[in-house]
């Protein structure tokens, strides 16, 4: 049996998860893909997205992107990308029946194995 030793952190990270939960319209993954991919200008500190579907339900996929940045760098970024980000979010809900839940969140703890 393999054991893991969780380290578990409290210390200050400067990260920021951008998550939402989504019920795309029947068979709309692929253009909802391309229309959720943020082109060649990603927000600064952007590390990596995940998209995952629901093992009972293909249509209701969350995303989240994590991003090595302060709240106030995101608020920065996002008042000088407004406009391309409104524009994006309006490409993507053409292919989204409903969205559960969206926001950007600040990283407040960490647990490793």
């Amino acid at each position: 049996m393999l054991r893991l030793t969780p380290t578990l952190s409290n210390q200050e990270v400067d990260m920021i998860v951008m998550f939402s939960a989504r019920r795309l319209k029947p068979d709309a993954w692929e253009q909802f893909r391309s229309a959720w991919g943020p082109g060649d200008s990603p927000p600064p500190g952007f590390q990596r997205a995940y998209h995952a579907r629901n093992i009972r339900d293909e249509d209701e996929v969350i995303s989240f992107g994590l991003f090595d940045m302060t709240e106030d760098d995101y608020r920065r970024w996002r008042e000088d990308a407004d406009a391309q980000e409104t524009q994006r979010v309006d490409r993507m809900s053409a292919f989204v029946e409903h969205e559960y839940v969206a926001g950007v969140f600040e990283v407040i703890d960490t647990f490793e194995p």
